[in-house]
């Protein structure tokens, strides 16, 4: 989340939940990635572990 002061902040994802209608009301930019969490591949590619 970009904040209209400027500054960056991340939240994981359980804390972007929580505090959700907070965050929209003082960020400038909210950007969710929480899609990514579940699209991670169950298996390491080679050369990973």
């Amino acid at each position: 989340m970009e904040l209209q002061s400027g500054g960056e902040l991340l939240f994981c994802a359980h804390h972007a939940r929580e505090h959700g209608d907070k965050i929209r009301e003082i960020a400038a930019n909210v950007v969710d990635e929480t899609h990514k969490l579940s699209d991670t591949p169950a298996v390491a590619p080679d050369g990973e572990r």
